[in-house]
């Protein structure tokens, strides 16, 4: 299957020049350069500059894409990078995460990506001179993802559901039973029961809801939005 090499740009371009020459048997298809989306982000620009020189360096051997994050958010940003993932996926590509260069908040964001949808991530052990100076990677490290506890079955087509957000409980009720009638024994019950999985939801940090007047919107956080992509794709591992 080729393998698309997502890479994390940061300030240290021969040392993420060196992890990637580390990788070099990997046979990747193309890459992705992962920058932040404000120049006015400390240290961005250098990063930035970066990119556009990586770009071209690498230009000569793989067909390379920029793809902007939000470096200030760790879970918009996973959010953003789990996209990137289903995306090459969806092509048919597997996907290699390479945080060498990446700054810390942003590999949190890289490592939370792989664990959900179980990419490999590899970081890469420095070089340095006699004298402290960088001058490369001396090693590739593969990082071992943990395993995520998924909601179970109910509540993961509760998330599906909710996608952009619903207006109260009833609304939700009916996009899961469109024919139940509002009156009826079994709507009541209906609502008690799924009263009680949102409640299990929002303890976890899937959903957030917000009163206004006699009723209760619901929408997803970053990391309900997270699950509904891995859902939606039937990336859910099943149990033995």
């Amino acid at each position: 299957m080729p393998t698309t090499h997502v890479v994390f740009v940061g300030p240290e371009r021969d040392f993420l020049m060196g992890s990637i020459a580390l990788l070099r048997e990997v046979g990747f298809s193309r890459i992705v350069l992962v920058t932040g989306n404000d120049p006015k982000f400390s240290g961005e620009a250098l990063v930035q500059k970066t990119a556009k020189s990586l770009s071209r360096d690498l230009g000569i051997f793989w067909p390379v894409s920029v793809v902007e994050v939000n470096k200030s958010s760790v879970m918009e940003a996973a959010n953003q990078i789990l996209s990137i993932i289903n995306s090459e996926r969806t092509l048919g590509n597997d996907v290699l995460l390479n945080v060498a260069s990446a700054l810390q908040p942003l590999s949190m964001s890289a490592y939370i990506a792989a664990s959900m949808s179980r990419a490999r991530v590899v970081s890469a052990l420095p070089n340095y001179s006699d004298d402290g100076t960088l001058v490369g990677a001396l090693e590739i490290v593969e990082i071992p993802v943990l395993p995520i506890g998924y909601p179970g079955a109910e509540q993961q087509l509760l998330i599906s559901r909710i996608g952009d957000g619903v207006e109260s409980l009833d609304s939700l009720i009916y996009l899961m039973f469109p024919e139940i009638d509002k009156n009826s024994k079994r709507f009541r019950s209906e609502r008690s029961r799924l009263s009680h999985h949102l409640s299990k939801l929002e303890s976890g940090g899937f959903i957030v809801k917000t009163k206004y007047g006699r009723n209760i919107a619901i929408r997803l956080t970053c990391l309900g939005q997270m699950f509904a992509q891995v859902i939606s794709r039937g990336d859910v591992p099943q149990d033995d």
